[in-house]
């Protein structure tokens, strides 16, 4: 009987120590408006710039959803998205230290890592042809 009790004891220990980490996390420095003021990158090396507010998302992270309001008419400019509403996902991993473990997802793509401040966002995919995106409050 004791050694059943321990099992138990031992059975409990193990899964009340089990962290329920989801990799849909939610990122509360996500929360709010961000207004695009550059899109970057690509093998042609773009570098796109938009007056603050002329494309504006909203992160809403209670159902990982974010709605583009893009006023841009210039449409040689790479500006992402067009106005809509659009979902996304942040998933974890495992990194060096001093690398960035979430990427963003948007639209099931990955955009590689994010960074947050106060007042500035940035979307990078890190890769020779990726876009770089940054963002201010």
């Amino acid at each position: 009987m004791k050694t059943l009790q321990l099992l138990s004891l031992f059975a409990m220990i193990l899964l009340s120590g089990c962290n329920n980490d989801d990799d849909n996390t939610n990122d509360t420095s996500l929360q709010g408006t961000w207004k695009l003021i550059e899109v970057n990158g690509t093998i042609a090396g773009i570098r796109h710039q938009f007056e603050p507010g002329t494309i504006q998302w909203n992160f809403n992270i209670s159902n990982h959803t974010f709605t583009v309001v893009n006023n841009n008419t210039d449409d040689s400019k790479q500006d992402v998205f067009e106005s809509g509403n659009y979902g996304y996902f942040i998933e974890s991993h495992d990194v060096s230290p001093g690398t960035c473990n979430k990427n963003i997802f948007l639209e099931g793509v990955n955009y590689g890592c994010y960074s947050t401040t106060a007042a500035s966002l940035q979307i990078n995919q890190g890769e020779a042809d990726g876009l770089i995106l940054k963002f201010i409050r």
